[in-house]
């Protein structure tokens, strides 16, 4: 576990400092856990209907698991075992026996898990993952054997039935019997918790099964997650003693541990953090290219990325405790880590506001720019509360260096509708969260099929990627990597900011530890490993 005692300097709001002279008045060894988090981009019982809501991760299984203290994948979920064939095309999982879902719904059998599947990768599916998903042909093979069979391979598939969780398992048998209706009310899962009630717009309530088909009970009896936008109403509630854990943004953990609380952080690097610039949709003949997009020039991208002085953004956004990214989804635990491109990055993206202004003029800006605006959008997303303080900054670099701004409310749902339509010619903050494997990093980020919060195709590009997928070569995948990684550097695609880890704050008289490796999209996970204090 990660602990830190800091003050954070400045940054106080009002509220918080008055929360600061209220006592403690959470109790400790309470059987009940409350926790205050940032609402969910859906309120839904039905994962595919939202863009992930990681709640339903208490109750609801998926078919590989994660390890605790790496994130590395583990027969912790639903299946025991699993193996691919030799071009990845077929994957084939053996359940574990004797998994019972929740409320009496009969045992986990591969008809589950099919069932689930079509439901997840539906063609009213929300969730961000599902074009990994997609594409399969599935077959059963008996009741505890399953073979998804794809026309083309799938190297990074397990981190879709992993903790990323795009395919999450719900029970045919309450279907059948309930409908829709049974599922929008309580889905039958097998995790840890049993959903009580979801109340929308309001929060969800978990409690503890007993005698676990894992073998190991939660901790606690019921956790009670209430959903609280405002970051000081979270702080608030916990020095209250109201919350008992809180995803606070950084400028006020400081306030938290002055006042008694502490931050746990993921035991890994759980996410990486960029401003998209999003609308780059350059492949020949596409419809959806926009040549009024003026970071569509080279010139401006790399103004863009000068005019950030990235340090101070580490400090405001993250309290220093985060680290400079080189390359938005390049990890030195996947295919294609390239060091020189961290040691090419001072000279290429350091902040140098002079240069920037240079870069502008040499592009004629604004006046050969029909559409000179750069549009930012202002938005706070679940698990990133610092996301609006970060899009602020981008406005305050940007105008210092002569850029017109735009900033624009818009919720997570409407530019999801625009970036599936691939109409989406605004910047935005985005997370790469958890840090994908590369293969899914780049389908993700630079195909037309991937996310819709994303948006720079090319042709080179998208060739390179073709040949990444269709390698099975290790040495020859790397060097693929390294290039579509260097390349994605030298065209400035992005405004990598930093990679970070999850934190939450916790009151330490209730929650003594907290072990999650940072592998889900919001960096939390094991609810059930949350260890109250003595």
């Amino acid at each position: 576990m990660l602990k830190f005692r800091r003050r954070l300097l400045g940054a106080t709001c009002a509220v918080a400092a008055l929360a600061l002279a209220l006592p403690l008045a959470a109790e400790a060894q309470t059987e009940r856990l409350v926790m205050a988090m940032t609402p969910p981009a859906g309120d839904t019982n039905l994962f595919w209907g939202s863009s992930g809501d990681l709640s339903l991760f208490l109750s609801m299984g998926r078919l590989v698991g994660n390890d605790a203290e790496t994130g590395e994948y583990s027969n912790d979920g639903l299946a025991e075992r699993w193996e691919a064939n030799d071009d990845f095309s077929e994957w084939t999982f053996y359940l574990k026996e004797g998994v019972e879902f929740h409320d009496g719904w009969g045992e986990v059998t591969a008809a589950d898990v099919v069932h689930s599947y079509e439901l997840n990768t539906g063609p009213d599916s929300q969730h961000s993952g599902v074009a990994q998903l997609r594409g399969a042909t599935p077959e059963i093979i008996d009741d505890h054997t399953l073979k998804l069979v794809f026309d083309e391979p799938r190297q990074g598939f397990l981190f879709s039935v992993a903790s990323r969780g795009s395919l999450v398992v719900y029970s045919k048998a309450q279907y059948e019997a309930e409908g829709m209706e049974g599922y929008q009310r309580r889905p039958a899962g097998t995790e840890h918790f049993r959903l009580v009630e979801r109340r929308i717009g309001e929060g969800v309530t978990f409690e503890r099964v007993e005698d676990h088909w894992s073998g190991e009970d939660a901790t606690f009896a019921e956790i009670d997650i209430r959903w609280v936008g405002e970051p000081s109403t979270k702080l608030a509630m916990m020095l209250a003693g109201e919350a008992h854990i809180a995803d606070l943004p950084p400028e006020l953990m400081g306030d938290a541990v002055e006042a008694g609380m502490e931050i746990v952080a993921s035991l890994n690097p759980s996410m990486h953090v960029t401003g998209v610039l999003n609308g780059q949709y350059m492949t020949e003949g596409d419809e959806a290219f926009n040549p009024d997009v003026p970071w569509l020039d080279i010139r401006i991208r790399e103004a863009m990325n000068r005019a950030i002085d990235r340090e101070q953004y580490l400090e405001i956004l993250y309290d220093g405790r985060a680290d400079l990214l080189p390359r938005y989804g390049m990890d030195p635990r996947h295919e294609g880590w390239v060091p020189e491109l961290a040691e090419r990055f001072d000279e290429m993206y350091g902040y140098d506001p002079e240069r920037a202004k240079e870069l502008l003029a040499e592009a004629g800006y604004p006046e050969n720019f029909a559409s000179p605006v750069v549009p930012i959008i202002l938005t706070a997303l679940g698990g990133n509360p610092e996301f609006g303080t970060m899009a602020e900054l981008f406005q305050v670099s940007f105008e210092e260096i002569g850029l017109q701004t735009e900033m624009r409310e818009m919720d997570w749902a409407t530019l999801r509708a625009l970036g599936l339509g691939r109409q989406a010619y605004v910047v935005n903050p985005i997370r790469n969260a958890p840090i994908r494997p590369t293969e899914v990093h780049f389908l993700n980020t630079y195909t037309p099929t991937g996310s819709p919060f994303e948006g720079w195709e090319d042709d080179h590009m998208i060739g390179l990627i073709n040949k990444f997928v269709n390698s099975f070569d290790a040495d020859e995948r790397e060097a693929i990597a390294q290039e579509a990684f260097t390349y994605a550097f030298e065209q400035y695609s992005d405004l990598p900011i930093a990679a970070v880890r999850t934190e939450v704050a916790i009151n330490p008289e209730v929650v003594a530890d907290w072990r999650f490796p940072g592998v889900t999209t919001n960096g939390i996970s094991h609810w059930h490993l949350i260890e109250p204090a003595s």
